[in-house]
C-alpha cells in the first residue's frame, strides 16, 4: 500500500428501522459536505426483519456503486435481555454486523464506519493521509473511557479461555488488565468510539474469524463492535490511531432532535 496517499475505501453502513430514517436525515449533509462519497463504494447493510432492499433505494436516490446486503445472512438470535442499552439485542445485532458484513464483502484495503447519527458539516477534504502511514488497523475518534465498566475485563477473559483457538498474540502478551474503581459504572482509558473511523479490512476479517471460531456463527465476544475490535487491534500491537473527527467536519449527535437541528444547519 502507498503510504503517501489514502488507500481505496469503502463506506459501511447498517440500517434497521430506525437508523433508515437517521440515514434519510443525514445523508444530504454527507453528499454536500463530503462529495466524494458519490463515488466511493458503499456498502449498506440492513436488517432483515426491519428494512425491504427498497426502501434503502429509496433513501439512496441511485447511489452508483452501492451495495445492499441482508443482515444477519440467516434467521438468528442476539443475546440480551433488553434491561439497558449494554444488555440490547438489537443493538448486538447491529453491531455484530459492523465486524462480520465488511469482513464477508468490503473489497478495498479499508473500510470507513460512519454512523447514522453523524451530520457533516465541512470540510471536503477531511481524510489525512498520514494517518494511514504504518497501515494501523484502527483510525477513529478518540475516546476516553469504556461502559460498561467490566467489557475489558470480559475480553481479557475470553482469551485466556480461549487461546488454543487465537493467534499467537493471545499467548505471547498480557492482559490490558483495565479494572474500573469500585461502584464506578466506566473505567477510564484512552481508546476510539466508532461513530466515523477506518478499519483495515484483513485486520476486521480476522476479528470476525475468532469471533466465529469462539463465540458461534456471527456472534462477539462482547456486545460491542469498537470496545472488541479495538482490545484486540491494542493488546496485538496492530496499530490504533485515535484522532479528531470533530475537526474534520463531523458532529455526533445521541438523538432524533439533535440530528434534525443539526441538519438544519448543515444544510443552510
Amino acid at each position: 500500500m502507498n503510504q503517501t496517499t489514502i488507500p481505496e475505501f469503502t463506506l459501511v453502513v447498517g440500517v434497521d428501522a430506525k437508523h433508515l430514517q437517521q440515514l434519510a436525515m443525514v445523508w444530504p449533509t454527507w453528499l454536500k459536505h463530503k462529495p466524494s462519497f458519490r463515488t466511493t463504494p458503499f456498502l449498506i447493510f440492513r436488517d432483515r426483519d426491519q428494512v425491504m432492499e427498497q426502501e434503502v433505494r429509496e433513501v439512496m436516490g441511485g447511489h452508483r456503486r452501492l451495495t445492499i446486503v441482508e443482515w444477519p445472512p440467516k434467521p438468528m438470535t442476539f443475546a440480551g435481555n433488553n434491561t439497558n442499552k449494554w444488555t440490547n439485542a438489537q443493538r448486538y445485532k447491529m453491531l455484530a454486523g459492523f465486524v462480520h458484513v465488511p469482513a464477508m464483502h468490503v473489497k478495498t484495503p479499508y473500510w470507513l464506519k460512519v454512523d447514522t447519527d453523524t451530520v457533516a458539516t465541512g470540510q471536503a477534504d477531511w481524510i489525512d493521509p498520514n494517518w494511514f502511514w504504518g497501515t494501523p488497523a484502527i483510525i477513529s475518534q478518540r475516546w476516553g473511557f469504556t461502559k460498561p465498566a467490566d467489557q475489558m475485563m470480559a475480553l481479557d477473559r475470553w482469551v485466556d479461555r480461549s487461546k488454543w483457538k487465537l493467534p499467537l498474540w493471545a499467548s505471547t502478551t498480557e492482559p490490558l488488565n483495565l479494572i474500573p474503581m469500585p461502584g464506578w459504572s466506566r473505567v477510564k482509558h484512552g481508546r476510539i468510539i466508532s461513530w466515523c473511523g477506518f478499519f483495515l479490512t484483513s485486520f476486521t476479517r480476522s476479528c470476525a474469524q475468532m469471533a466465529n471460531d469462539t463465540c458461534g456463527d456471527y456472534q462477539l465476544p462482547v456486545s460491542s463492535q469498537d470496545g472488541y475490535t479495538f482490545y484486540v487491534a491494542e493488546r496485538a500491537g496492530l496499530g490504533v490511531l485515535r484522532v479528531g473527527m470533530k475537526s474534520k467536519g463531523w458532529q455526533h449527535r445521541s438523538n432524533f432532535t439533535g440530528i434534525r437541528q443539526a441538519v438544519r444547519e448543515s444544510m443552510q
